[in-house]
């Protein structure tokens, strides 16, 4: 769960942005070959009206958005051929006979082997979690049900809330439990709260949702209405109880430690006793709860609402979790809702694909040290290491130069900058998974990995009570993505993104640091964003501000929530600029610091060729196109903004780019004048 609440570069919903032409852009004819022969450049679009679609419009134009993707973008390219790369590994774990190969290869080719045999998996039906039902039926008592919820927990299935081994923000040597809120089907709060017409025909559909899988599970059609309605109130009860998006991007309402004590007088419903006594759990004194107020409202339901409706809801909830490893009915019903309803995506992605997915995320670092044995090129750590040196250095530098921050908070600034911590690639030490065992049964093998991972893996329960391991990497080296962890102090850069067109270690120095310098910066501003900038060097939630500079920091900030609140996504449909505030700042000062690491190692070069070529390079990473309803998703619940935003928000604050396109001028409809170009960082 932690990978999920990091500040990252890219979440997996950022690619949740989407319609099947592109959106928002200019016609992409007539396309011509500039002089900078590297770009195939929309000359129809100004570049002061639309940079991004001068740059990119060529490539949208050729990259429809396939039927099985609710996007299209350079990190799906990106993911599709580690996809491959990971499916070929997979093919040639299965092929070796077991006891010619080593027990993790066995394995990766047995997860992948249930995966694929269709026939095993239809007939299996629900018997591969009829145990499981089996508890829920049997819940007779309040005792039973805050048990059986918490045994479904263990097992992978997260019915009313997340419960994991996190860092305590108080406290960032120790490792504490952490629970986050949760128990809703739909993606976001607030889809249950609205009243349009929309939202009122999406709440329609998922009632009609939840009926249909009731209906594969045995129930009648008119037994299954009714308690689809029942699930419906009870998550819509769970909703009122939740944080909203821009709240929970605030670590001050998300950091609330209790004792184990205060918990049980307070909240005794959720059984806080048996989550302590977890098997396998280490000891819990304290826990990290990010949402007291769900904790209360969950407390309540648990503590009044009528045992048989919970027992419909926890049965629903472990059968729509479970549809993507059923048989083919269920995972049908499961991808046309949340794809197709929510997504517009029309056909799944083929099945070697799903299991591979699957795979790479259950089986973590069992299969990352297969995919860096066979895929990783040698030269990359070094190389990127010394990137990151370089845009360290830059950074160090930019915050000796502010303006407006006094000395005692740059001298903070630069203690924490020098302590951030990198991880590049891959990691030194691999999560065990002797303990593992797995068999021919997909959807038990998926139990399998959750409940060793729920104990043994990154943040395993195992953890608890003990020190904070900072080697620990939360994200496999397989995975398209990077991000920095304020806990932590520490930006992650998995080998997956440390690919083209990211990097390359035989491209031209201005691709690099335009590509992935931009992410380098990006993930290094995130400790110093709206977010990072309340962590210490140490990871600790503490004021290292001085009122002033706090007051400062919000002012400059305010340009940005501006600025990107007037973007139109979609008719009607506006960026909000609080909500991706973070991203925003990471975007800006990400790219600005990565450009002048870039010109020092140019060895200050005023070439404006030069420069053009950079500032031209760096849209190439956040291509996309993206599906109408996809996109609406992403602004409505996601810190990041759609792409274009991120390319035609950061540039046009950056006075360099101005300087190498000087055809861009006063009037042009992206200009900005240099009073509201905010300088942060």
């Amino acid at each position: 769960m932690k990978h999920v609440l990091l500040t990252v570069l890219l979440i997996a919903v950022l690619a949740c942005a989407g319609c099947s032409a592109p959106a928002g852009t200019a016609t992409p004819d007539p396309v011509s070959q500039s002089p900078e022969s590297e770009f195939a450049l929309n000359e129809s679009v100004h570049p002061g009206d639309d940079f991004y679609a001068y740059v990119n419009d060529a490539w949208m134009a050729g990259h429809p958005i396939p039927a099985d993707k609710q996007y299209y973008a350079t990190f799906t390219e990106m993911r599709d051929r580690v996809d491959n790369d990971l499916h070929a590994l997979f093919l040639n774990a299965s092929a070796v006979p077991a006891g010619d190969a080593d027990r993790n290869i066995t394995l990766i080719g047995r997860f992948y082997l249930s995966g694929v045999d269709n026939g095993t998996i239809d007939r299996e039906g629900l018997s591969g979690i009829s145990d499981l039902l089996l508890a829920i039926d049997g819940i007779d008592s309040r005792a039973d049900l805050t048990a059986t919820t918490i045994v479904l927990l263990e097992q992978g299935f997260s019915p009313a809330y997340y419960y994991w081994a996190g860092v305590n923000p108080e406290d960032s040597t120790e490792v504490v439990p952490a629970l986050y809120q949760g128990g809703l089907g739909l993606p976001d709060r607030d889809y249950y709260l609205r009243n349009d017409i929309g939202s009122v025909e999406l709440q329609d559909a998922y009632r009609e949702h939840i009926a249909r899988v009731l209906m594969l599970a045995g129930e009648t059609a008119g037994r299954a209405a009714t308690d689809a309605e029942t699930v419906y109130a009870m998550e819509k009860a769970l909703a009122a109880a939740h944080l909203g998006a821009e709240e929970n991007r605030d670590p001050q309402k998300t950091t609330n430690i209790y004792t184990l004590a205060e918990l049980e007088e307070e909240f005794p419903a959720i059984g806080w006793g048996t989550l302590a006594a977890i098997p396998g759990s280490g000891p819990v004194g304290e826990v990290h709860v990010y949402q007291p107020g769900y904790v209360e409202g969950l407390d309540s339901l648990l503590a009044t609402a009528p045992l048989k409706d919970w027992k419909v809801y926890l049965r629903y909830r472990l059968i729509d979790q479970a549809s993507p490893y059923l048989g083919a009915s269920f995972e049908e019903e499961h991808f046309a809702f949340y794809k197709t309803t929510l997504y517009g995506v029309p056909e799944m992605k083929p099945r070697w694909q799903r299991v591979v997915n699957t795979e790479s995320e259950l089986l973590g670092d069992l299969v990352g040290r297969a995919y860096v044995d066979r895929y990783v090129d040698p030269r990359t750590r070094d190389m990127v290491s010394g990137m990151v040196a370089a845009i360290r250095e830059t950074f160090d530098e930019r915050i000796a130069d502010l303006a407006w921050m006094s000395e005692p908070t740059k001298a903070a600034a630069h203690e924490k900058l020098a302590a951030m911590g990198e991880k590049i690639a891959y990691p030194d030490q691999w999560t065990d998974y002797s303990g593992l065992n797995l068999s021919d049964s997909y959807v038990a093998n998926v139990r399998a990995a959750k409940a060793h991972s729920f104990i043994h893996g990154p943040e395993g329960l195992e953890k608890v009570g003990g020190p904070v391991d900072r080697s620990i990497w939360f994200v496999p080296p397989q995975t398209v993505n990077a991000f920095y962890d304020p806990t932590g102090n520490e930006m992650v850069f998995p080998a997956a993104v440390l690919q083209p067109p990211l990097f390359d270690p035989d491209a031209d120095p201005a691709f690099n640091y335009a590509a992935l310098g931009w992410v380098i910066g990006h993930e290094m501003t995130h400790g110093f964003d709206d977010q990072g900038r309340q962590y210490d060097k140490d990871g600790n939630l503490k004021d290292w501000w001085t009122e002033e500079d706090a007051a400062n920091f919000n002012d400059r900030t305010a340009l940005l929530v501006a600025e990107y609140n007037a973007f139109e996504a979609l008719p009607g449909l506006y960026v909000n600029g609080n909500l991706t505030l973070g991203e925003n700042i990471a975007d800006f000062g990400g790219l600005t610091i990565a450009y002048h690491a870039w010109k020092k190692a140019e060895n200050g070069s005023a070439d404006p060729a030069a420069d053009r070529r950079f500032f031209l390079a760096a849209p190439i990473i956040w291509r996309a196109n993206d599906r109408e309803d996809s996109l609406r998703n992403l602004v409505l619940t996601d810190p990041h903004s759609p792409e274009k935003f991120r390319v035609n928000g950061a540039l046009f604050n950056i006075p360099e780019f101005y300087d190498a396109f000087p055809e861009i001028q006063p009037g042009d409809v992206l200009y900005r004048d240099a009073e509201v170009r905010p300088v942060i960082w």
